[in-house]
């Protein structure tokens, strides 16, 4: 954020686009944690690639509901 915007210009921006997440982002992501904030499970590498997530995904999905 500039010092020229006002907050109200951000209210409404969406996140920017992502790139992947592949195993060398989550070792990146455990090698470079201490230099950032945030969740500690992000931070210990605790994150699915998006290979994973898509495995559970579809696992999820395709369990029968009772």
């Amino acid at each position: 954020m500039r010092a020229d915007d006002s907050w109200v210009d951000w209210i409404d921006v969406d996140f920017p686009e992502r790139g992947p997440i592949t195993q060398k982002t989550v070792e990146e992501t455990k090698r470079l944690s201490s230099k950032f904030r945030g969740n500690v499970r992000i931070s210990t590498g605790r994150i699915y690639t998006d290979e994973e997530y898509q495995r559970y995904r579809q696992r999820v999905l395709g369990t029968p509901l009772p």
